[in-house]
């Protein structure tokens, strides 16, 4: 039995989040910007770290998914300017949306550096479909158990 309101739950049903693919490769843009639409959620693909960092400025989005291999920018350099931790960066976090990291070998991140970015997940290649989109409805699911009265990146946008 659920112990959500009914106008509550029924809008979580019909919740589309809005996922960032931040990835230089083209088969794993192509790949999750397809495959995330056909599971539930809106996608968009920026392929180099300083656009993500614009792109922030302007919206929000409530995923974020980054490549560790990323080649245009320091993945892990990426989420610590997200995250307003950089020396780099003018201390100011462009995001608290989860992040999920997708790695096709080790992704060297040490548990304790994965808390404090606010890595959510870890994605090891290869991995199916499925599997990403199970993992990706969890973390959005944990984040909006979290955060029940946050608007969804696109319905801020429409504001």
């Amino acid at each position: 039995m659920s112990t959500l309101r009914p106008r509550e739950d029924a809008r979580r049903r019909q919740e589309r989040p809005h996922v960032l693919i931040v990835t230089d490769d083209q088969a794993l843009a192509d790949f999750l910007g397809e495959g995330l639409m056909m599971g539930g959620f809106w996608t968009s693909v920026i392929s180099h770290g300083l656009q993500v960092l614009e792109v922030f400025r302007l919206r929000q989005f409530d995923l974020v998914v980054i490549d560790r291999d990323l080649g245009t920018f320091d993945a892990m350099e990426l989420i610590r300017r997200l995250r307003g931790l950089s020396g780099l960066s003018s201390g100011d976090q462009r995001t608290s949306a989860p992040i999920v990291v997708m790695a096709s070998g080790n992704p060297n991140i040490e548990e304790s550096e994965r808390g404090t970015l606010g890595i959510e997940a870890i994605l090891q290649a290869p991995v199916e479909l499925e599997d990403v989109v199970q993992s990706l409805h969890r973390v959005f699911g944990e984040w909006r158990t979290a955060n029940p009265d946050t608007p969804l990146a696109d319905d801020t946008a429409l504001r």
